[in-house]
């Protein structure tokens, strides 16, 4: 019972979160985690509890496909028994906790990329590299901020752009794995100046603030009808999207 209260208190004063630009999960807990059977327990329990705020996609959270593939129960099992530590922290009582980070993606995400998706073109073509060459604007992008800021948007592993009519514009069954696996998927920052200080979005990403949010759990971003034709109308562009070069800018949590 004393374990268990330990615990608790623990959790509940440091607490267990996001840190969504660098899509980990942060907290505190003994020098010697892996040590502590009912410790791991109880922090098991507080982090299956996060999961299920935590977005896959529009649809799923991490609780519900954790539940569903052992894959990724196993994985998070073991990254929390073998958290990273990133620091060390000391009470004026001389307690001693360090702070440990494991990563929200793992290799289970493969297994919920979409395998295939038809692109969007606003202009009627099937593919990007149809498009004229002239499409390419005199200053090219060189990448996207997105502002969702305001929108109810909710950060997740495996968001979509959409277009005002639902149309997909943009999502992971888009990307090469490749890219994926190096680069990551999509990336989000806390306000324009940490989103601007990107070095893979260029000296000058494209600015579009989205227009709302969707799906049951939000995590869909509608963009403008300006951003979409800019986007699709630009063989570059899609060039960027399909390499991952997208930054959205998110309310903290």
């Amino acid at each position: 019972m004393t374990s268990f209260v330990l615990v608790l208190a623990l959790i509940n004063s440091t607490g267990m979160e996001v840190e969504w630009t660098n899509k980990t999960i942060h907290f505190y807990g003994p020098v010697n985690l892996d040590s502590d059977t009912s410790y791991l327990t109880e922090l098991n329990s507080c982090l299956d509890s996060l999961l299920s705020t935590i977005p896959l996609d529009a649809e799923r959270n991490m609780s519900d496909v954790a539940n569903q593939s052992r894959e990724v129960d196993n994985y998070f099992q073991t990254a929390l028994s073998y958290a990273q530590i990133v620091s060390t922290r000391y009470s004026t009582s001389g307690k001693v906790q360090n702070e440990y980070v494991i990563s929200l993606v793992g290799p289970f995400i493969e297994e919920f990329i979409p395998r295939s998706s038809p692109s969007f073109n606003m202009r009627g073509g099937s593919e990007p590299n149809a498009m004229e060459e002239d499409a390419i604007p005199s200053i090219p992008n060189t990448g996207f901020v997105i502002d969702a800021r305001g929108t109810g948007f909710r950060p997740g592993l495996l968001p979509r752009l959409l277009d005002a009519d639902g149309n997909v514009l943009f999502d992971a069954g888009m990307v090469e794995r490749g890219v994926i696996n190096e680069r990551g998927y999509l990336q989000y920052a806390y306000s324009p100046r940490q989103a601007l200080e990107t070095r893979e979005l260029g000296l000058n990403p494209l600015r579009i603030v989205a227009e709302g949010a969707a799906g049951t759990n939000q995590c869909d971003l509608i963009l403008p009808a300006s951003a979409t034709e800019e986007i699709t109308g630009s063989a570059l562009n899609m060039r960027l999207l399909s390499e991952c070069r997208v930054m959205i800018i998110i309310d903290r949590q």
